[in-house]
């Protein structure tokens, strides 16, 4: 008879144990893991927000980018009408250094067909000057917007100056056919 008392006295705790696990803990737990996903589902969401408006930003920014980079190039790169100017500019800044010019020719052509608004007018100079100097006016004319690159340079010793060279430089640069927003 001992036992009945003891499983009795055991028995009906753990059948209360049993029953408030099933009835109160398991609903509470199920409850409790249903709101930790969804809460996991919204700060994945929020993650993801968060990444693509970091991508935005960036995308944003580099279209910005371009188009400061775009509205510099038009500033600084001149039109055919205003290449005189631009050219004359460069022959100033070339006596500047202590070069003399001897002979400028220029002929447009229009290398670039796939942009109908830039023609690349290209120039054929000769320079006399120092090494360094030569080599500091290439370097300012290389820095340019307008400067697309030089196709043939030919450099000798000038034997009649003494230490001055003499360059022969055939010089390719960007040109605009027009300003875009002009009329026609």
């Amino acid at each position: 008879m001992n036992y009945k008392k003891l499983a009795l006295w055991l028995g009906i705790p753990l059948a209360m144990i049993v029953v408030w696990a099933l009835v109160v803990y398991l609903p509470i737990e199920a409850g409790a893991k249903k709101k930790q996903t969804m809460i996991n589902a919204i700060l994945k969401e929020r993650k993801d927000m968060e990444a693509n408006i970091m991508t935005m930003s960036r995308q944003m920014q580099t279209q910005e980018n371009a188009r400061k980079a775009y509205n510099e190039f038009l500033a600084q790169t001149p039109s055919i009408d205003r290449m005189p100017g631009f050219i004359g500019g460069l022959v100033r800044d070339a006596r500047s250094k202590g070069m003399a010019v001897g002979n400028l020719n220029g002929n447009y052509s229009s290398l670039d067909a796939a942009h109908k608004g830039i023609v690349n007018p290209v120039f054929e100079m000769n320079l006399k000057g120092g090494f360094l100097d030569m080599g500091k006016f290439l370097e300012e004319i290389s820095n340019k917007t307008a400067f697309k690159g030089v196709q043939k340079a030919r450099i000798a010793f000038d034997d009649q100056d003494g230490i001055m060279l003499a360059g022969r430089f055939v010089i390719e640069f960007k040109a605009l056919k027009g300003r875009p927003g002009e009329g026609k």
